[in-house]
């Protein structure tokens, strides 16, 4: 047909606007939408990766796409719910994403979302690397280090795995978060949606919605597993929408986080003050704002500079720290 070869940029430009108005108005088909499908083989893949996209970036949980040429009443659409104008903003930005065989390096402060050619979508944390390769028998991704939200297109005939190390985690049809720490030589592996195979020293393990489990990534290490009850997950993925939610995490933990997402980094006037339970819910692009009410939580000082925060000062402090007025903040 004549809308066959078009460019890449105008393909994904146009899922990217079909599927803002599938989201704008989920209980009907738009006009033209069926014939747009048939139009082309590539275009019902190209409009799962935008509203894989749209659905990554704003936090709607994914439901199976009929695709299929049935009745409009019978459809089951991905999305559902959002402000047609967000949905346009999101549609917009879906076509800067990297899709097949891409090197992608985020900075400080710096929260991807990516769409990838087989209908998968990830969000990836600030300070991470990975490697997608995506093709028609194997899906891979390496993670280098950071961390990563995945939500897999399940296929049998091609599975999806992700590596850091020695460990590979295999999906099953599954939402679930891979966290490398390669200063602590760990990767965590918490499953919110499904189940997720884990093979590390040559031994398998499976997951289900609701466990967390560390391995080592040499494998040199026995994995230790647990479960994490609904607001758990919801806690552990809050850095998906700027949220840093703390329920009895250390203060060396937290300003590790924050420090992830902020040029303004935080630093502990001691060890111990690091160890220190924090409770609350803050902005993970807030360190001011955090350090002042932890700071308060914690009967110390917080001293915010143009170039550094400093949690616990003492009285007398370096020229280069000011003083901040700004208020304690909070979610």
């Amino acid at each position: 047909m004549a809308n066959r070869g078009k460019p890449a940029s105008r393909l994904e430009d146009e899922a990217a606007r079909w599927a803002a108005r599938i989201d704008a108005s989920p209980e009907t088909s738009p006009a033209g939408l069926d014939r747009w499908l048939r139009a082309d083989p590539v275009h019902p893949g190209a409009l799962l990766r935008a509203q894989a996209t749209l659905a990554m970036l704003g936090g709607t949980a994914p439901e199976a796409l009929a695709l299929e040429e049935k009745a409009p009443a019978r459809r089951r659409w991905l999305l559902g719910g959002a402000a047609a104008a967000l949905a346009a903003s999101i549609a917009t930005a879906a076509l800067l994403l990297p899709a097949r065989g891409e090197q992608i390096r985020t900075g400080i402060g710096e929260v991807r979302s990516v769409a990838l050619h087989d209908g998968s979508s990830l969000a990836v944390d600030a300070r991470s690397a990975l490697v997608t390769r995506i093709g028609p028998g194997a899906r891979t991704v390496a993670l280098t280090d950071g961390k990563a939200l995945f939500r897999v297109r399940h296929n049998a005939a091609a599975p999806f795995r992700v590596t850091v190390g020695d460990v590979t985690i295999t999906d099953i049809g599954t939402v679930f978060q891979v966290d490398a720490d390669r200063a602590a030589g760990t990767v965590e592996v918490l499953v919110s949606e499904g189940l997720v195979q884990v093979q590390s020293a040559g031994r398998t393990l499976r997951l289900a919605a609701g466990q967390r489990a560390r391995f080592a990534i040499d494998g040199t290490a026995s994995p230790t597993v647990e479960r994490i009850d609904a607001p758990g997950i919801e806690r552990a993925l809050g850095w998906t929408s700027g949220r840093l939610d703390l329920d009895g995490e250390t203060l060396a933990e937290a300003v590790a986080e924050l420090n992830r997402h902020n040029p303004l980094q935080i630093t502990l006037a001691s060890p111990a003050l690091g160890r220190e339970k924090l409770y609350g819910a803050f902005r993970i692009d807030d360190p001011a704002g955090f350090a002042q009410s932890a700071a308060i939580g914690l009967g110390t000082r917080a001293r915010i500079g143009q170039d550094a925060i400093l949690i616990g000062a003492p009285e007398k402090i370096s020229p280069s720290l000011r003083k901040s007025r700004r208020p304690p903040s909070s979610l």
